[in-house]
């Protein structure tokens, strides 16, 4: 139960809370322009055109920004969840497994949302503040992981990582494996992929237990 709740808690903030997906798509709806009406000379027509398209234009890089805002915010989540899972490894193949997963994919989500700040239009400061922020999700992650680990009672350590488990869960199965098979193009090799990527997991986690053992 305490997994489906780490299952549900990082399913609530990118789905219900934050709605990224959402935030970052085009709604598709036709957008409201006032009807405009033509002088003889045309002078008025072009002034009334250039104000629409310039007010259209600051309403997509509002919902743009607010968009890549959000996602920060779902993102962060994720990185304080899974960076409190490796705060909590108490061996060594724990520990190196979870960070060979981390250092997997949290350069695609840096990279990711780093594109998403680029198309918002946002001023450079203010995209290096952001990151900034970003940056300091995965040391507080660690810090919190450590702490609990090193003063908590080891039920409140398990309860924790079973939760953070459940995150790994949703991540795994639900986010990235349904996003890449939306497209069945090529959808042989990337079921053989996840199968060598399944296989892959499974010897790192004999090799380090290989060497939990030697220590």
């Amino acid at each position: 139960m305490i997994v489906l709740f780490g299952y549900l808690l990082i399913f609530f903030f990118e789905k219900i809370a934050f709605d990224a997906g959402n935030a970052l798509a085009p709604t598709g709806e036709k957008e409201n322009t006032p009807e405009i009406t033509t002088t003889n000379n045309g002078y008025n027509t072009v002034a009334q055109t250039v104000d629409v398209a310039a007010a259209s234009t600051r309403t997509k890089s509002a919902d743009t920004s607010r968009g890549a805002v959000i996602l920060l915010g779902a993102l962060a989540v994720h990185s304080v969840l899974e960076m409190t899972a490796l705060g909590l490894a108490d061996t060594f193949s724990d520990s190196a497994l979870l960070s060979l997963s981390i250092a997997l994919h949290q350069p695609a989500e840096s990279i990711a949302l780093l594109v998403a700040f680029l198309k918002s239009g946002m001023p450079k400061d203010e995209i290096f503040k952001f990151l900034s922020v970003f940056s300091m999700m995965g040391p507080i992650g660690v810090v919190v992981g450590m702490v609990v680990n090193e003063f908590a009672a080891p039920i409140i350590d398990a309860i924790m990582l079973a939760a953070v488990a459940g995150t790994f869960i949703y991540v795994g199965a639900t986010e990235v494996i349904p996003e890449e098979f939306e497209d069945q193009e090529h959808k042989w090799k990337k079921f053989g992929c996840m199968l060598a990527g399944i296989g892959g997991i499974y010897a790192i986690t004999q090799y380090t237990a290989t060497l939990e053992g030697r220590g």
